[in-house]
């Protein structure tokens, strides 16, 4: 790839062999480009370990890509919209967005070693918007709108991929007063919780005037990888170094735990579609029983891959000696695991919880065989339900789902509350990095008819046996609402708006750095049923609603769910090469009914299901 800029070439050069710190440099310098009064200083910093796999993702045929998308309503009649949504002001908030939030603006770029990934930042691109990055319109309907998602993630997933995120507004003709807004970020650079603070962010600063921005050094302080934010990294070098040994014993133990497994039956095709899927919608809190959607989410999806094995043994479509196999064998789940309230102090009191970058670890958690209370009977003894499979009352009691919830939960929180959780995630991380470069490395050499690249040290990285089968995903942000409120802009002073002035943190220096962190503790913001909200009278823009989608991986089949103001959303992430769509579709229909039965109640709302 070409080199940030043709004037920069050796400074490039010598920065290249400083990227492995993960702290910003300059590479070019400038105060103004050409005439156009806008600053052109290039900033630079390598990829951390889990950033650089989701760069592997991107350039496979941007695979994991995001793509949120919301449906606003506007008040005050087509002249508000009309003023809201024009294109000297919706590429003013872009432009503060990219100001505030500089990977928005950012490039990735592999660098001569082939090796190292940085993220490279113009100044002037933070002010100026390439073709393609903002896009403004009309639709005449959701049909539309569905169109351009499929567009976006399926059909042409490479289109202006050099883009790090791209927005979209569409006026829609079909809705008075409604306008489609879209994002498309790389994963690189954003993660579930990005997705709620950029949406919250860009539509408080379009209904807002002009604020404000920090300075860019000050931001790019805050934009740092999770490997450079961990709370150790103030530690002594070699009391950094028994961390990490430590944290990597114990994660290859546990890795070694993972034994056995199935998943859903695959139907390979010859299809190149990878797509998302989205589930219902519900009013069914699981509060009542002291547990969450995040712990409940796994055990929900072996509820509903049970009964649709069940449903396929019974007619016939599993081979008894597959059925008798499946029935006996754990089931394995995964999935994100936000890590920003585990980073480091003087970042988080600087704002670091309303960052966009990608702040993740990954956790395992497992589950015992599904229930099979009939063993490899067929016969008419067998309770079925409409759908031919069994009723869930005749598989599991709502006591025992509670069990086996309580089960993922203990899980997660040992995961969490390890004191090893950074040194644990240091171990993991470079197992998925290499895991994706491989891929990639295979997918390449393929296409050009060259022999396979080996990577030998892959199996260093892993002591999973080998009989291991990872059963499928479970991702959940939890209650999208308590971080996205629905009217804008924000009142003034609000502490998720970034149109507030934070005062700069006096430490601010020390953050990601070895030194040491000193300062008064600061006191812990407001609870997010106490944060002040737009009355009715000042709101100028109100979501109505909101959807995720993301590209699918080769064979992934994952199940992600949250909360926004009491309605439960089900998404599935499945590839359609491996995954037929009806298949996905029957596997949500029994997630879904599967969160009814168990949190429902006699009292849950009509199920508002969409496919």
């Amino acid at each position: 790839m070409a080199n940030p800029s043709s004037s920069s070439n050796s400074n490039s050069s010598s920065a290249a062999a400083r990227l492995t710190l993960h702290q910003w440099i300059p590479i070019s310098s400038g105060s103004t480009s050409g005439g156009s009064g806008c600053p052109d200083r290039t900033f630079a910093r390598a990829l951390g370990v889990i950033e650089a796999s989701f760069y592997y993702d991107r350039i496979f045929n941007g695979t994991a890509d995001i793509v949120w998308q919301y449906t606003v309503q506007v008040a005050g009649g087509h002249a508000q919209g009309a003023a809201l949504f024009s294109e000297k002001n919706v590429s003013r908030t872009w432009a503060a967005l990219k100001r505030y939030y500089p990977l928005l603006g950012s490039r990735m770029q592999l660098e001569d070693d082939n090796e190292t990934v940085a993220f490279i930042v113009h100044e002037r691109a933070l002010f100026e918007h390439q073709p393609g990055e903002v896009t403004l319109g009309t639709a005449s309907s959701q049909d539309e709108i569905t169109s351009l998602v499929w567009r976006l993630i399926r059909d042409k997933p490479m289109e202006c991929n050099h883009i790090m995120a791209r927005v979209f507004a569409f006026k829609r003709e079909d809705i008075p007063g409604a306008y489609s807004v879209l994002f498309k970020a790389a994963h690189a650079a954003t993660d579930g919780i990005s997705g709620a603070i950029l949406a919250r962010t860009f539509f408080d600063v379009l209904c807002a005037p002009p604020f404000t921005i920090p300075p860019l050094e000050e931001r790019l302080a805050m934009a740092l990888p999770s490997d450079a934010l961990s709370p150790t990294m103030k530690m002594s070098p070699a009391r950094q170094r028994w961390r990490r040994a430590i944290g990597k014993v114990t994660f290859l133990n546990r890795r070694n735990k993972l034994a056995g497994g199935h998943t859903i039956p695959r139907n390979d095709t010859e299809k190149t579609e990878s797509t998302s899927r989205k589930a219902g919608q519900s009013s069914t809190p699981a509060g009542d029983d002291k547990v969450t959607f995040g712990a409940a989410i796994p055990v929900i999806t072996q509820m509903a891959l049970t009964r649709f094995l069940h449903r396929r043994f019974l007619r016939g479509d599993l081979t008894l000696d597959d059925w008798e196999h499946r029935r006996r064998q754990p089931m394995h789940y995964g999935g994100p695991l936000n890590l920003r309230p585990y980073l480091d102090e003087a970042w988080q009191r600087a704002g670091g919880a309303m960052e966009i970058s990608l702040l993740i670890d990954i956790y395992d958690c497992s589950l015992p065989f599904m229930p099979a209370p009939y063993g490899a009977r067929r016969d008419a003894g067998v309770p079925r339900a409409a759908d031919g499979a069994p009723p869930y009352e005749a598989l599991l009691s709502r006591a025992r789902f509670l069990a086996r919830v309580r089960s993922i939960r203990t899980q997660l929180v040992r995961t969490l509350k390890h004191p090893l959780l950074p040194e644990i995630a240091y171990a993991r991380q470079p197992l998925y990095f290499l895991r994706k470069k491989t891929v990639v490395a295979h997918w390449e050499a393929m296409t050009k008819g060259e022999p396979l690249p080996e990577f030998p040290e892959l199996t260093k990285l892993d002591a999973v046996p080998s009989d291991f089968v990872f059963t499928g995903g479970a991702s959940s942000v939890g209650d999208m609402s308590l971080i996205m409120p629905s009217d804008y802009p924000l009142p003034q002073g609000h502490p998720l708006s970034i149109r507030h002035r934070h005062t700069p943190n006096p430490h601010l220096s020390t953050i990601g750095s070895n030194a040491a962190t000193a300062g008064p503790a600061q006191p812990q913001p407001p609870a997010p049923s106490q944060l002040p909200t737009t009355s009715a009278a000042d709101a100028v823009l109100q979501m109505v609603n909101s959807s995720t989608h993301l590209h699918s991986r080769p064979s992934e089949f994952v199940l992600g769910n949250g909360t926004m103001r009491g309605h439960l959303e089900l998404l599935l992430t499945f590839d359609a090469n491996v995954h037929s769509r009806r298949d996905a579709e029957e596997y949500v229909r029994d997630c879904y009914e599967a969160a009814m039965y168990y949190f429902g109640g006699e009292d849950a709302a009509p199920a508002q299901g969409k496919l």
